[in-house]
């Protein structure tokens, strides 16, 4: 077992990954494939064998991907980093009008740069059809797992972007989504069979809905015909969000700069997408999964032209009551 805060080459499944590992912690991250966050294992807790927070696809082997591939054909588990754009869409502004942007951006399907420092790693990325670069650097701190990201505009116009968090958690029945008390209202953003038609807007945490008050704060069990998509309307004034699990006795904590990220999506799967039980709160840069639809909504958000912007995200873990 590594003592301390440990950094170091493993695998995962049967591709290599850079390990960070602590007496609470063991992480592995995929730079072939996007930098993913493959697994995030708690070793406390109640369970002597610790806990899996991420979704694992079954198959032994990882699910490899190409530049441009749907988000479906690869392997659908883990963190992934969305950038610069979650659904695929067309880029409208000059100078890259007409320039496609793939399902679940650019990013998360190809390979990142990998390097180890003291305690910590690396990671960075070239855009393929757009001039920016994005490095995120990991650290273990106790139970907090830390990234920071750092985003370069190369161009000398400014660029619309989203970045988004995309971590399936593992879901489980009665465990609830906490947010700060003044996210009151969200807008749905995929027609689904739960929240109703794109951009229907209900109240949060009850929604009244056809048979009843529906309470978004807390997850329900599986249900093969069942998913939400949805952003809190409104950005954010304090930066987290939490799930806690009455199952396995943890709380997961988000927290990020509202500043900078300053919208929150969320998708829930209770099994009505690839048969899956999982949940996903999104931290993100701008809202609704593409950038028109940001734009249309008033949740867009750009770099400048020849800049730099700075951001991070904490994952805390911890049980709950303690």
């Amino acid at each position: 077992m590594k003592t301390g805060n440990a950094v170091f080459d493993g695998l995962y499944k049967d591709v290599p990954a850079v390990v960070l590992e602590n007496e609470y912690l063991r992480v592995k991250i995929v730079p072939g494939f996007g930098a993913k966050t493959a697994s995030m294992f708690y070793k406390q807790g109640q369970a002597s064998s610790g806990h899996e927070l991420l979704w694992q696809a079954s198959a032994a082997k990882f699910k490899k991907t190409a530049y441009g591939d749907p988000y479906s054909d690869g392997e659908i588990s883990g963190f992934d980093e969305m950038f610069p754009s979650i659904s695929q869409c067309f880029y409208e502004d000059k100078p890259w009008a007409g320039a496609g942007i793939p399902d679940h951006g650019e990013v998360w399907s190809i390979p990142w740069s990998a390097s180890k420092d003291t305690g910590s790693a690396v990671f960075s990325v070239d855009g393929v059809r757009f001039p920016y670069t994005l490095t995120k650097t990991v650290r273990l701190e106790g139970s907090i797992l830390r990234s920071v990201y750092r985003l370069e505009n190369r161009s000398s116009f400014a660029f619309p972007y989203i970045w988004a968090a995309h971590p399936l958690f593992n879901a489980a029945p009665g465990m609830r989504f906490v947010v700060p008390n003044d996210c009151k209202e969200i807008v749905n953003a995929v027609a689904g069979p739960v929240l109703g038609g794109y951009g229907e807007v209900h109240t949060f945490p009850i929604m009244n809905a056809v048979g009843g008050k529906v309470d978004l704060s807390t997850v329900s069990p599986p249900d093969p015909s069942a998913y939400q998509k949805y952003y809190f309307r409104n950005k954010l004034a304090e930066g987290w969000c939490a799930l806690e699990n009455p199952v396995n006795g943890l709380s997961i904590r988000m927290s990020f700069p509202s500043d900078k990220i300053s919208y929150l999506g969320m998708w829930l799967n209770q099994g009505g997408w690839a048969g899956q039980y999982n949940i996903a709160p999104e931290p993100c840069s701008a809202g609704m999964d593409r950038i028109d639809a940001a734009k249309l909504w008033g949740m867009q958000n750009s770099i400048a032209a020849g800049s730099m912007v700075e951001w991070y995200l904490d994952i805390a873990v911890s049980q709950l009551g303690k």
